[in-house]
């Protein structure tokens, strides 16, 4: 009986004729494909393309883990944006998302994930209080009041650490607003800036593999507070340098006084319907896409407004310095010799 591998031999070497019933050349040809050895179809061809003949040599089990592309994406720029296929933040053990009522509790699978392995990355060094998560946009995005941002879910609310009275960790439900002596009250009781937990977690975002940081936003003496910490710890020089780029002072970092305001980068596979704008630091992965004709007009009006708010500022300042000022006296006159020499 001959073999279905030597019959093979034969078609490879002789096609069938023509006159061949069709069923029988196809049931033939499904035959031969059926006994050719796994290692023999395995065997890259002349016409296999690059990416092919990479997967048979290095298979995805021996290469470096890559993301697989998120099921989320981002559209626009932070104020001007929304989101589609959102990802929920939930609540793990290390963390406490905290409800509002616009439920601004949803972001992209980056910012998710970038939240979520911070604050268990903190929780594996410091055991004790959960992260507590504050807004982060709304499940198709778009406004989400009273946020001028947090519309293409790439922005996120993140409290900062605090101990209690006691120097102990605190867990709390709730943002404590610190002064600049580090401490603030939040329901009767007394709480302090935690810095080694909160350096930790800047830590843990800046150093993310996956998210790429563009602004961690906290007030400038809390920040300094922060970077001593780092100082203090000897972290690496590069890592103290990412986090001070995040942490540089902008015009809103003065108001965040009981929390993190964090902004990742665009995910390069939501470009270019996402939209980044600078700084770009020396992690940013790609090449930003331009911005749309509507968000340059949406920026030349926002500095036209604050060209005529700094105005006013400066004419009020100049006001208050007028009135502040003590009026002048004029001069006394000089005497006049004459009527001196005429008063008897």
């Amino acid at each position: 009986m001959t073999s279905p591998a030597n019959r093979c031999g034969r078609f490879a070497k002789r096609p069938p004729k023509r006159d061949t019933d069709p069923m029988a050349r196809w049931l033939l040809v499904l035959a031969c494909v059926a006994h050719v050895p796994r290692a023999a179809r395995a065997q890259p061809s002349a016409e296999s393309s690059a990416s092919e003949r990479l997967a048979m040599v290095d298979p995805p089990a021996a290469r470096e883990a890559r993301p697989a592309p998120s099921p989320s994406t981002s559209h626009g720029v932070p104020d001007r944006g929304r989101l589609s296929s959102a990802v929920p933040l939930e609540p793990t053990p290390h963390l406490f998302v905290r409800q509002s009522r616009g439920a601004a509790q949803f972001g992209t699978a980056e910012l998710v994930g970038l939240i979520q392995r911070a604050a268990a990355a903190v929780a594996q060094a410091h055991p004790g209080p959960r992260l507590v998560a504050g807004d982060l946009s709304r499940a198709r995005g778009g406004r989400a009041p009273p946020h001028r941002s947090h519309q293409s879910g790439r922005d996120a609310d993140l409290g900062l650490y605090v101990l209690d009275a006691s120097g102990q960790p605190a867990t709390l439900d709730r943002f404590v607003s610190l002064r600049r002596d580090g401490c603030g009250e939040a329901a009767g009781a007394r709480y302090c800036f935690d810095v080694e937990r909160s350096w930790a977690l800047v830590a843990a975002m800046v150093s993310d593999p996956i998210a790429r940081v563009q602004y961690v936003l906290i007030a400038p003496d809390l920040r300094r507070r922060l970077l001593a910490e780092g100082e203090r710890r000897r972290a690496p020089a590069e890592l103290l340098a990412r986090v001070a780029l995040v942490t540089e002072p902008h015009a809103g970092s003065h108001s965040h006084r009981s929390h993190f305001h964090v902004r990742i980068y665009c995910p390069p596979d939501d470009r270019p319907g996402c939209i980044d704008e600078p700084p770009y630091h020396a992690w940013y992965e790609g090449t930003p896409a331009p911005p749309t004709p509507a968000v340059r007009g949406m920026r030349a009006r926002q500095r036209r407004a604050r060209a005529r708010e700094q105005a006013r500022a400066a004419a009020r300042a100049a006001r208050h310095a007028a009135r502040a000022r003590p009026a002048r006296r004029a001069p006394a006159a000089p005497p006049d010799p004459a009527a001196e020499l005429a008063t008897p």
